[in-house]
Protein backbone atom coordinates (compact mmCIF):
# COMPACT_ATOMS: atom_id res chain seq x y z
CA UNK A 1 0.00 0.00 0.00
CA UNK A 2 2.90 2.15 0.82
CA UNK A 3 4.57 1.85 -2.68
CA UNK A 4 1.49 2.24 -4.58
CA UNK A 5 1.13 5.66 -2.14
CA UNK A 6 4.26 6.82 -3.71
CA UNK A 7 2.83 6.24 -7.37
CA UNK A 8 0.68 9.34 -6.02
CA UNK A 9 1.55 12.73 -7.57
CA UNK A 10 -0.48 14.32 -4.79
CA UNK A 11 -0.26 18.26 -6.46
CA UNK A 12 -3.76 16.72 -8.62
CA UNK A 13 -7.22 15.91 -7.87
CA UNK A 14 -7.46 12.62 -9.12
CA UNK A 15 -4.17 11.86 -7.49
CA UNK A 16 -5.45 13.46 -3.63
CA UNK A 17 -8.39 11.32 -4.11
CA UNK A 18 -6.60 8.03 -5.39
CA UNK A 19 -4.12 8.73 -1.73
CA UNK A 20 -7.17 9.24 0.19
CA UNK A 21 -8.96 6.21 -0.93
CA UNK A 22 -5.87 3.84 -0.47
CA UNK A 23 -5.50 4.91 3.26
CA UNK A 24 -8.89 5.05 3.95
CA UNK A 25 -9.67 1.71 2.97
CA UNK A 26 -6.48 0.30 4.16
CA UNK A 27 -7.06 1.68 7.68
CA UNK A 28 -10.77 0.39 7.93
CA UNK A 29 -10.40 -3.00 5.87
CA UNK A 30 -13.07 -1.02 3.64
CA UNK A 31 -14.99 -3.48 0.59
CA UNK A 32 -15.13 -1.35 -2.34
CA UNK A 33 -18.81 -1.00 -2.36
CA UNK A 34 -18.43 0.07 1.13
CA UNK A 35 -16.15 2.39 0.14
CA UNK A 36 -17.54 3.97 -2.53
CA UNK A 37 -21.18 4.06 -0.29
CA UNK A 38 -19.66 6.73 2.15
CA UNK A 39 -20.69 9.58 2.29
CA UNK A 40 -19.21 12.95 3.47
CA UNK A 41 -21.44 12.93 6.36
CA UNK A 42 -19.95 9.82 7.34
CA UNK A 43 -16.51 10.59 8.18
CA UNK A 44 -15.66 13.49 10.42
CA UNK A 45 -11.78 14.24 10.10
CA UNK A 46 -10.34 15.15 13.78
CA UNK A 47 -6.78 16.68 14.48
CA UNK A 48 -5.83 12.26 15.47
CA UNK A 49 -7.78 10.57 13.33
CA UNK A 50 -10.82 10.30 11.23
CA UNK A 51 -14.24 8.74 12.91
CA UNK A 52 -15.91 6.57 10.32
CA UNK A 53 -19.40 5.05 9.74
CA UNK A 54 -19.56 2.75 7.13
CA UNK A 55 -22.98 2.81 5.21
CA UNK A 56 -23.59 -0.70 4.72
CA UNK A 57 -21.92 -4.33 4.78
CA UNK A 58 -22.46 -7.67 4.62
CA UNK A 59 -22.85 -7.61 8.17
CA UNK A 60 -25.48 -5.20 8.42
CA UNK A 61 -27.82 -6.30 5.46
CA UNK A 62 -30.46 -3.40 7.11
CA UNK A 63 -27.99 -0.89 6.23
CA UNK A 64 -28.46 0.88 9.23
CA UNK A 65 -24.72 1.26 9.45
CA UNK A 66 -21.83 0.28 12.07
CA UNK A 67 -20.97 1.82 15.12
CA UNK A 68 -18.83 5.19 14.64
CA UNK A 69 -15.20 3.66 14.25
CA UNK A 70 -12.24 5.74 15.27
CA UNK A 71 -8.88 5.09 12.94
CA UNK A 72 -5.93 6.74 14.26
CA UNK A 73 -3.69 8.65 11.98
CA UNK A 74 0.03 7.24 11.29
CA UNK A 75 2.99 9.02 9.95
CA UNK A 76 3.27 6.48 7.14
CA UNK A 77 -0.30 6.51 5.91
CA UNK A 78 -0.75 10.09 7.08
CA UNK A 79 -4.56 9.63 7.05
CA UNK A 80 -5.50 13.17 8.43
CA UNK A 81 -3.68 14.98 5.97
CA UNK A 82 -4.58 13.52 3.05
CA UNK A 83 -8.77 13.32 3.98
CA UNK A 84 -7.85 16.97 4.53
CA UNK A 85 -6.84 17.53 1.30
CA UNK A 86 -9.52 15.10 -0.39
CA UNK A 87 -12.20 17.32 1.94
CA UNK A 88 -10.75 21.11 0.38
CA UNK A 89 -10.84 19.04 -3.38
CA UNK A 90 -14.57 18.69 -3.02
CA UNK A 91 -15.31 21.85 -1.15
CA UNK A 92 -13.69 23.39 -4.20
CA UNK A 93 -15.68 21.13 -6.41
CA UNK A 94 -18.95 22.50 -5.03
CA UNK A 95 -19.52 19.02 -3.93
CA UNK A 96 -19.06 18.72 -0.25
CA UNK A 97 -22.62 18.49 0.89
CA UNK A 98 -23.55 16.10 4.03
CA UNK A 99 -25.23 13.74 1.93
CA UNK A 100 -23.09 13.66 -1.01
CA UNK A 101 -20.86 10.43 -1.70
CA UNK A 102 -17.11 10.88 -0.68
CA UNK A 103 -15.53 9.61 -3.92
CA UNK A 104 -16.28 11.29 -7.03
CA UNK A 105 -15.48 10.12 -10.59
CA UNK A 106 -13.22 12.79 -12.03
CA UNK A 107 -12.34 14.17 -15.80
CA UNK A 108 -8.69 14.12 -16.65
CA UNK A 109 -8.34 17.51 -15.84
CA UNK A 110 -9.71 16.85 -12.38
CA UNK A 111 -13.05 18.14 -12.50
CA UNK A 112 -16.10 16.40 -11.28
CA UNK A 113 -17.30 14.05 -14.04
CA UNK A 114 -21.04 13.95 -15.55
CA UNK A 115 -22.71 11.44 -13.64
CA UNK A 116 -26.34 11.94 -15.85
CA UNK A 117 -26.23 8.57 -17.33
CA UNK A 118 -25.64 6.83 -14.07
CA UNK A 119 -29.06 5.55 -13.15
CA UNK A 120 -27.36 2.81 -10.70
CA UNK A 121 -24.74 4.37 -8.65
CA UNK A 122 -25.65 8.02 -9.63
CA UNK A 123 -22.99 10.76 -7.97
CA UNK A 124 -20.89 7.68 -6.46
CA UNK A 125 -18.26 6.44 -7.99
CA UNK A 126 -18.10 2.74 -8.86
CA UNK A 127 -16.48 0.12 -7.46
CA UNK A 128 -14.77 -1.04 -10.70
CA UNK A 129 -13.32 2.35 -10.73
CA UNK A 130 -11.71 2.02 -7.74
CA UNK A 131 -10.11 -1.32 -8.53
CA UNK A 132 -8.75 0.06 -11.83
CA UNK A 133 -6.73 2.64 -10.16
CA UNK A 134 -5.19 0.58 -7.37
CA UNK A 135 -4.39 -2.15 -10.29
CA UNK A 136 -3.05 0.92 -12.10
CA UNK A 137 -1.25 2.23 -9.28
CA UNK A 138 0.58 -1.52 -7.97
CA UNK A 139 1.92 -1.88 -11.42
CA UNK A 140 2.81 1.49 -11.36
CA UNK A 141 4.73 -0.03 -8.21
CA UNK A 142 6.15 -3.09 -9.74
CA UNK A 143 3.43 -5.03 -7.87
CA UNK A 144 0.81 -6.20 -9.92
CA UNK A 145 1.00 -9.69 -7.72
CA UNK A 146 1.71 -10.31 -3.83
CA UNK A 147 1.48 -13.47 -2.15
CA UNK A 148 0.59 -15.11 -5.39
CA UNK A 149 -2.71 -13.15 -6.39
CA UNK A 150 -3.31 -10.38 -8.35
CA UNK A 151 -3.18 -7.27 -6.35
CA UNK A 152 -7.40 -5.69 -6.37
CA UNK A 153 -8.67 -2.86 -4.31
CA UNK A 154 -9.53 -6.10 -2.61
CA UNK A 155 -6.02 -6.40 -1.52
CA UNK A 156 -6.74 -3.26 0.90
CA UNK A 157 -8.89 -5.90 3.08
CA UNK A 158 -6.90 -8.90 3.43
CA UNK A 159 -3.16 -6.94 3.32
CA UNK A 160 -4.11 -4.49 6.90
CA UNK A 161 -5.62 -7.99 8.52
CA UNK A 162 -2.17 -9.70 7.06
CA UNK A 163 -0.35 -7.10 8.84
CA UNK A 164 -2.21 -7.25 11.93
CA UNK A 165 -2.22 -10.92 12.68
CA UNK A 166 1.81 -10.65 11.92
CA UNK A 167 1.37 -7.87 14.98
CA UNK A 168 -0.59 -10.45 17.54
CA UNK A 169 -3.66 -8.18 17.35
CA UNK A 170 -6.62 -10.58 18.23
CA UNK A 171 -9.20 -11.80 16.23
CA UNK A 172 -11.86 -10.32 17.87
CA UNK A 173 -10.78 -6.92 17.10
CA UNK A 174 -10.37 -7.58 13.50
CA UNK A 175 -13.57 -9.29 13.12
CA UNK A 176 -14.71 -6.30 14.53
CA UNK A 177 -12.21 -3.48 12.29
CA UNK A 178 -13.18 -5.37 9.05
CA UNK A 179 -17.18 -6.25 10.08
CA UNK A 180 -16.95 -9.55 9.92
CA UNK A 181 -19.55 -11.72 11.99
CA UNK A 182 -18.18 -11.51 15.37
CA UNK A 183 -17.52 -15.30 15.63
CA UNK A 184 -16.55 -15.73 11.87
CA UNK A 185 -12.51 -16.87 11.55
CA UNK A 186 -12.66 -15.58 7.77
CA UNK A 187 -10.22 -13.09 9.01
CA UNK A 188 -7.61 -16.10 10.34
CA UNK A 189 -8.23 -18.04 7.21
CA UNK A 190 -9.20 -16.54 3.75
CA UNK A 191 -7.91 -13.13 4.25
CA UNK A 192 -4.70 -14.45 6.14
CA UNK A 193 -2.31 -13.74 3.21
CA UNK A 194 1.74 -13.30 4.02
CA UNK A 195 3.86 -12.58 1.19
CA UNK A 196 6.08 -15.93 -0.21
CA UNK A 197 9.37 -15.45 1.44
CA UNK A 198 12.04 -15.62 -1.23
CA UNK A 199 14.28 -17.19 1.27
CA UNK A 200 11.99 -20.36 0.81
CA UNK A 201 11.55 -20.51 -2.80
CA UNK A 202 12.32 -24.56 -3.62
CA UNK A 203 14.43 -23.18 -7.13
CA UNK A 204 16.98 -22.00 -4.87
CA UNK A 205 18.29 -26.03 -4.73
CA UNK A 206 19.15 -25.43 -8.50
CA UNK A 207 22.58 -24.06 -8.90
CA UNK A 208 23.05 -21.15 -11.23
CA UNK A 209 23.22 -21.38 -14.47
CA UNK A 210 21.81 -25.36 -13.87
CA UNK A 211 23.37 -28.61 -14.01
CA UNK A 212 26.50 -29.93 -16.36
CA UNK A 213 24.91 -32.07 -19.28
CA UNK A 214 26.67 -35.08 -19.27
CA UNK A 215 27.69 -36.28 -23.03
CA UNK A 216 27.72 -39.65 -24.14
CA UNK A 217 27.85 -41.69 -27.28
CA UNK A 218 29.75 -40.04 -30.63
CA UNK A 219 29.86 -36.59 -28.71
CA UNK A 220 31.74 -37.86 -25.98
CA UNK A 221 34.32 -39.75 -28.05
CA UNK A 222 34.49 -36.69 -30.73
CA UNK A 223 35.46 -34.53 -27.08
CA UNK A 224 38.21 -37.29 -25.74
CA UNK A 225 39.98 -37.37 -29.08
CA UNK A 226 43.06 -35.34 -29.49
CA UNK A 227 43.49 -32.32 -31.64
Amino acid sequence: MLRCLEQCDETTHIRIRDAFALALAYHNLHRRVELTDLLVKQVRVMSSGLLVVTASSKTDQDGKGTPPEFLKDRADTQLVARAKAWFEVLAKLGADGPDQPVFRALTPRGNLASRTLATKRGDRMKGDAINARVQLLADRAGIPYIAGQKVTAHSLRPGPNTDMIAAKVPLAERNRRGRWAPESRTADTVYHRPEIVEATDPMDSVPIGGHQVKTTGAAACAEAAPG
